[in-house]
């Protein structure tokens, strides 16, 4: 018998999914994780009274998250199929990074489509703006919130702001001129080693170069703290892909959208 029982507390869903991303060779995406995973409902799988792993869904009945116990794989085959085809799910969003997620989601697939790319760095690299002249990449601090919040755009009221609360956020300039920014997140996972990195560049200053002159510094930073960078960009977003591979980064992996009715 199998019962899906909703994780009640915020502390229980989130001991349950950092305990499954720690299973994972290496973090899968900051966003991924600390929004898309985060933000969903949490649900404990309970198999002839005992508890055997977990599963997390968003609003969009989109599995996201699927786990079970080592010691009770054996079964996650019939038990995948319980909630996939229960009124919780209707598709699944899974990681290459996931390879048990990943088969269980092949099994019953009626149609695939890849997401989002994910990057790993391979290589050191340098870049020169030489275009531009007294060029400042620093840390940003309360006095350039105004700016940043006009040229930038965030889905999250105060996101900017608790960046820059955290030593997480970063400006460039070019003497006077606001060019961008770069976003450094610490993943708490996997022994706090990985970094989430991103950037956003003022339009009028776009397609100069300026996008790989962030990523890079953004890495080199990581570096110094001892931080391995990681970093993602939609499938259809071809001028990102081609800034993060020109920044030395590789896709390696992919996030994949399944579909099972």
């Amino acid at each position: 018998m199998i019962e899906l029982k909703k994780a009640m507390s915020k502390e229980a869903k989130n001991k349950l999914i950092n305990d499954y991303i720690e299973t994972l060779m290496t973090p899968i995406d900051g966003y991924w994780q600390n929004v898309v995973i985060a933000d969903s409902d949490c649900y404990e799988i309970v198999y002839d009274g005992k508890k055997v792993g977990h599963f997390c869904v968003d609003s969009y009945k989109t599995l996201v998250e699927f786990y079970v116990y080592k010691e009770y794989l054996i079964h996650s085959q019939e038990i995948f199929k319980y909630v996939i085809t229960s009124d919780l799910v209707e598709k699944a969003a899974v990681s290459t990074k996931e390879p048990e997620f990943m088969a269980l989601c092949l099994d019953y697939n009626k149609s695939i489509a890849v997401d989002t790319y994910l990057f790993t760095d391979s290589r050191e690299t340098s870049y020169e703006l030489n275009n531009f002249t007294d060029i400042s990449f620093r840390l940003a601090q309360k006095g350039d919130i105004d700016i940043i919040n006009n040229k930038c755009n965030s889905a999250f009221e105060g996101y900017y702001e608790d960046l820059i609360n955290n030593d997480q956020l970063f400006v460039l300039y070019s003497g006077d001129n606001f060019l961008g920014i770069g976003e450094f997140r610490i993943l708490n996972t996997h022994g706090r080693k990985y970094g989430d990195i991103g950037m956003h560049v003022a339009e009028e200053f776009r397609r100069q170069g300026i996008a790989t002159y962030i990523v890079i510094q953004l890495k080199e930073h990581c570096y110094r703290e001892k931080i391995t960078p990681l970093v993602c960009c939609d499938v259809k977003n071809i001028a990102s892909k081609k800034t993060l591979e020109k920044s030395g980064f590789i896709a390696n992996h992919r996030i994949i959208y399944v579909s099972f009715k």
